[in-house]
């Protein structure tokens, strides 16, 4: 059930999500802040869960795989790739997703 907390969070989230090349997330690796969510899960939930420290849902994302530090070979192929991200900061973290453009 959602209560208006959570609505207020999604609303606010949703609004902040913004788009980044990989080397715009690099200041986030490079402290610890970067999480990578799968593409399954939605990015602004993830967001949502965090900040209302529901702890047992982000541990099931984490223990599933869902929300991951990037390894050293999907850096290498973004870094080669100039792919695009979508992300969200729910300080101290920062969350992001591969970018899909829409096709016409």
């Amino acid at each position: 059930m959602d209560t208006q907390r959570e609505r207020n969070l999604r609303e606010k989230l949703t609004a902040e999500v913004a788009v980044s090349t990989w080397k715009g997330l690099i200041p986030d690796l490079l402290s610890k802040a970067l999480f990578m969510v799968s593409p399954g899960v939605d990015l602004v939930e993830v967001g949502v869960q965090v900040a209302l420290d529901n702890t047992s849902q982000v541990k099931a994302w984490i223990e599933s795989g869902d929300i991951a530090r990037p390894t050293e070979e999907q850096i290498r192929v973004w870094e080669a790739s100039g792919s695009l991200f979508r992300f969200i900061i729910v300080s101290p973290f920062v969350f992001f997703q591969e970018f899909q453009v829409p096709s016409c």
